[in-house]
């Protein structure tokens, strides 16, 4: 992060910490229509113009260590695998099979030397290639090079890897710029993916990542745990745009006075002090929260299965340990960690029941919860806004607070 962002933002977390009101102009947002979160044209409005045609997190290269490693993965419906070809390229494909749609890989994960169907044993070499067709004297007219398997676009930013079924869409360069030019220092670091963990919630996906988009709920949700680490009234929100969001939340000078926090654990090089004197966290949009932190984070990725039902997966990163297993302070760490999970999931499930019973008639979005608005009104703007009903469409009323 350059010096004059991080002066910025230092700036903006003293005049947070000041104010006594909304900063003048600030306009009265419409509420929330509660239709967004349970209506099922919506939902799949969502599912065909959204999560088909933007950028999502597929998994970090250290997941695909040598020639034959592969990730499997639903992306909106659509089986993918992901495998690393004998030339070192990462490589993402339909994980179906081109002779009647079986997989060619049911596990989740592995190394194979070749991808075969589940079904008649098809082969498909690392780099997708048909190469194989039991009793192929039988089929008239096959051409296998006509018959590998069906690309998908897979591009990567520092160590992590991302698809794209939208054979048309922008770079992902171009998509992770506003964060990318933020985070050199992180794309550059030698990373390893170092746990994962699934979990499913009763409540649709922005349900989910709402709650990790403001700290206004610190106090009243986790009153023993992060409120006491964090001042939330200094948190200041940065909206960037392709729907991308920052928040920067000062730790209590009393937690800085007591020392370093880094546990004995190697650091990431090149981060500023800012580091390590706030929660520096961004929202990938439309779907990835990290709260970064020096000595490794995690990604929160929220991945709807239907309407009122979200998969929720936590993968920890941090610096490269070496061989054996990660340092052993890191599983007192993940476990603090899963205790404000658990905090924060306790109250989901409620309020997608609410909402569906329409028992509090829309959404009032503070000043504090501006990030929640831009995304809704990023959803709308990659869906279409012509596409959606009246009723239900989010307007890009905070645009002009974008960070171009």
């Amino acid at each position: 992060m350059d010096a004059a962002t991080v002066e910025r933002i230092r700036e903006e977390m003293a005049y947070e910490t000041a104010r006594t009101a909304p900063p003048e102009g600030w306009p009265a947002l419409p509420d929330l229509p509660l239709g967004r979160y349970t209506d099922p044209a919506f939902f799949e409005l969502e599912r065909e113009r959204l999560w088909r045609r933007v950028w999502l997190y597929a998994a970090h290269a250290s997941e695909l260590p040598e020639p034959g490693s592969f990730v499997a993965l639903d992306v909106a419906g659509v089986p993918v695998v992901l495998v690393r070809g004998d030339d070192g390229a990462v490589r993402a494909f339909n994980n179906s099979c081109r002779h009647r749609g079986a997989p060619v890989v049911r596990d989740e994960r592995g190394c194979e030397r070749q991808l075969r169907c589940q079904f008649h044993s098809w082969a498909y070499d690392l780099a997708g290639r048909l190469v194989r067709v039991p009793d192929e004297r039988d089929f008239a007219g096959l051409c296998p090079e006509d018959r590998g398997l069906v690309p998908v676009r897979c591009e990567r930013w520092g160590g992590w890897l991302f698809v794209n079924l939208d054979p048309q869409a922008v770079p992902l360069s171009e998509w992770l710029a506003p964060v990318a030019r933020d985070l050199p220092e992180l794309a550059a670091a030698p990373l390893r993916m170092l746990a994962r963990s699934t979990s499913t919630v009763a409540c649709n996906w922005k349900v989910t990542a709402e709650a990790f988009l403001e700290v206004y709920h610190l106090r009243t949700v986790h009153p023993r745990t992060v409120a006491g680490f964090l001042d939330h009234r200094g948190a200041t929100m940065g909206l960037l745009d392709h729907g991308h969001t920052r928040m920067v939340t000062p730790i209590r000078p009393e937690v800085l006075a007591a020392g370093p926090r880094t546990l004995g654990l190697p650091e990431i090089e090149g981060l500023d002090p800012l580091f390590a004197e706030a929660n520096v966290a961004y929202g990938l949009f439309p779907d990835l929260i990290t709260p970064l932190d020096t000595t490794g984070f995690p990604f929160l990725v929220f991945r709807p299965v239907d309407v009122g039902t979200t998969r929720l997966d936590v993968v920890w990163f941090a610096p490269d340990w070496g061989d054996g297993d990660p340092p052993a302070v890191w599983e007192a760490r993940r476990a603090g960690f899963d205790v404000v999970m658990q905090e924060d999931e306790r109250n989901m499930e409620p309020i997608q029941r609410s909402i569906e019973a329409a028992a509090h008639g829309g959404v009032p979005l503070s000043y504090q919860e501006r990030r929640i608005w831009h995304v809704h009104a990023w959803v709308d703007r990659v869906i279409g806004p012509e596409r959606i009903p009246d009723e239900l469409r989010v307007p890009p009323l905070l645009d002009h607070l974008v960070e171009r």
